[in-house]
């Protein structure tokens, strides 16, 4: 299986305490497919900066074993976003905590584009900062590919996740966090499309809606004195998901392996 990831690779700021380490939804999701799979190929497409961080990006990228070949960089600062943790180790993102740096005017070239077609399966995040790459690379991938999108908290949907009805057509594959009523809103569209739409509950586990039915996994639990930092579960709940779904095709199957790789 071979594995294009589209999108973004940030420095994560920790506010609170005045740290700072590689992350972003893309590259998580990247370095954790990469563990799962077997045999295969991961790669990210995006951006870096001309920074420190995006040094240590493609250094963090290249360890793991993650195909840097079209992780570009370009002069300025790499995307940033801003976390405060909580002393349970739960993560917040506070209002205004996001920068795209050289992200914001990144636009996937033809070579990028004719890379992504290469693929098994094409992922990205969709969201307003980089809504422009998600399009694009949905498109460049190849027939027969998988397109698996990540809808992060479905707030750039717009009311009621209407916008999702546009995107479901062109995926095999949904991610979205969110509770009984995200669910309440998605099982009936699930009765009408042929994409598999899981959703993510954190500590109350997750849920996969095909045909208008719902399957739910509760979430593997984690001692309280060992929660450590929230940040990035739920890209490591999507890649081992999406590695296990895409091998087997049982989704009670990957939803565990997701909760497993959360946790």
């Amino acid at each position: 299986m071979t594995i294009a990831v589209v999108g973004e690779c940030t420095r994560d700021i920790y506010v609170d305490r005045r740290e700072s380490t590689v992350g972003g939804i893309s590259l998580n999701f990247a370095v954790q497919a990469r563990r799962c799979l077997d045999a295969g190929q991961v790669a990210l497409v995006s951006c870096a900066g001309t920074d420190a961080a995006g040094d240590a990006i493609r250094v963090a990228l290249c360890r793991a074993g993650v195909d840097v070949s079209h992780l570009h960089t370009r002069a300025g600062s790499t995307a940033t976003q801003r976390i405060e943790l909580s002393p349970d180790g739960e993560r917040h993102f506070p209002a205004g905590g996001y920068d795209a740096g050289v992200l914001a005017d990144f636009h996937l070239g033809p070579d990028d584009l004719a890379f992504i077609g290469t693929h098994d399966v094409v992922v990205a995040p969709y969201f307003r900062q980089i809504a422009h790459l998600f399009h694009p690379a949905m498109r460049a991938a190849r027939p027969g590919a998988r397109r698996v999108a990540d809808l992060l908290d479905g707030a750039d949907l717009g009311a009621d996740v209407a916008g999702v009805d546009a995107l479901l057509p062109s995926l095999d594959l949904a991610f979205i966090s969110g509770d009984d009523m995200t669910v309440s809103l998605l099982l009936p569209r699930s009765h009408a499309t042929r994409t598999l739409i899981v959703v993510t509950h954190g500590a109350d586990g997750s849920s996969a809606l095909v045909g208008g039915k719902r399957v739910s996994v509760p979430a593997v639990p984690v001692p309280a004195d060992e929660h450590v930092d929230t940040t990035g579960c739920g890209d490591a709940f999507q890649a081992a998901f999406a590695v296990e779904y895409f091998t087997h095709g049982d989704a009670v199957a990957a939803l565990q392996a997701g909760s497993q790789a959360a946790a």
